[in-house]
């Protein structure tokens, strides 16, 4: 056997082995309810379960996080010749988290004991915080009536490090931040209003900080985060910054974010309480949320 079919052959074992671990950590999971189902047949000998999610119905589901959610859907042709066109948002609560716009036409499988016709799958993707977490699925459509979905979520696999978002304990105000598909929840402090958060040592814990700007402010200002357990100031988080230019709040009407500013700070061994409150800022307001490094 010559060296270059040697190293073929390692290669091609690392490709299987590499598809091998990727697949044993992504899961399907199930709607809530009992929607409609259609079967898929792929044409190469398998057949997939779908779910329907009908124009003007919602889909909901529940997931614990942190993971990755993957929404696969495939347009319900009406017939070969049509090209579909729609679009998926997910909602959790009244908060839109995510919405992606498609265009797709005929593949060549069928759908078991249906008038519809498959087109070529699409994939919404997006990430789940810590805690347990209900969204519901909406079909927004001019063209198409009905999309067929399968729910995965990748669960990470031993040694695979996630990344942990925080939510305080107590706060005044959430706000989100949308940007072209996606939604980031945000927590308001002020001079008056901060919010508590608790959090377990030893570790770094990273804070991401925006100001908001009134229409009458400009160019860069500074503001300043006290931070406090119990009595006592343990940090100071200064910074200076300027508006962003492609993001905006979907439910604080009358201001724009700042460009974001991190600040990390190292938490001492044991369970901590932190309270946040702004000290100083040319803006009323400042928008924060937490997170923790990547943990296995």
């Amino acid at each position: 056997m010559n060296c270059k079919r040697v190293i073929y052959i390692i290669f091609f074992i690392f490709l299987m082995a590499s598809a091998v671990g990727a697949s044993s950590s992504r899961k399907t999971f199930t709607p809530f309810g009992r929607p409609k189902t259609i079967k898929f047949d792929s044409g190469n000998g398998k057949t997939y379960t779908y779910y329907c999610l009908v124009k003007g119905k919602s889909m909901g589901f529940a997931v614990e996080g942190p993971v990755k959610v993957d929404v696969r859907s495939r347009a319900g042709l009406p017939g070969q010749n049509v090209i579909a066109e729609y679009q998926i948002q997910v909602w959790e609560g009244e908060y839109l988290v995510k919405a992606d716009k498609f265009r797709t036409k005929y593949v060549e499988a069928k759908f078991i004991d249906s008038d519809l016709v498959p087109a070529a799958y699409r994939n919404t993707q997006f990430d789940v915080p810590l805690g347990i977490h209900n969204y519901r699925l909406w079909l927004v459509s001019d063209n198409i009536d009905t999309v067929l979905i399968r729910l995965y979520k990748s669960i990470p696999t031993e040694g695979e490090p996630v990344k942990v978002i925080m939510r305080p304990l107590e706060y005044n105000r959430k706000v989100h931040l949308y940007s072209k598909k996606n939604q980031t929840p945000y927590y308001l402090i002020d001079r008056q209003s901060g919010l508590k958060l608790k959090v377990t040592g030893p570790i770094e814990l990273i804070i991401r900080a925006r100001a908001n700007f009134t229409e009458d402010m400009d160019g860069r200002i500074g503001y300043t985060i006290s931070v406090y357990e119990g009595q006592k100031e343990i940090e100071t988080l200064s910074a200076t910054t300027s508006k962003s230019l492609t993001m905006a709040y979907q439910d604080y009407t009358g201001v724009v974010p700042s460009r974001p500013t991190q600040f990390i700070i190292k938490v001492p061994e044991g369970t901590h309480i932190y309270n946040f409150l702004l000290k100083k800022s040319a803006a009323e307001t400042v928008s924060i949320r937490f997170s923790l490094p990547k943990q296995d």
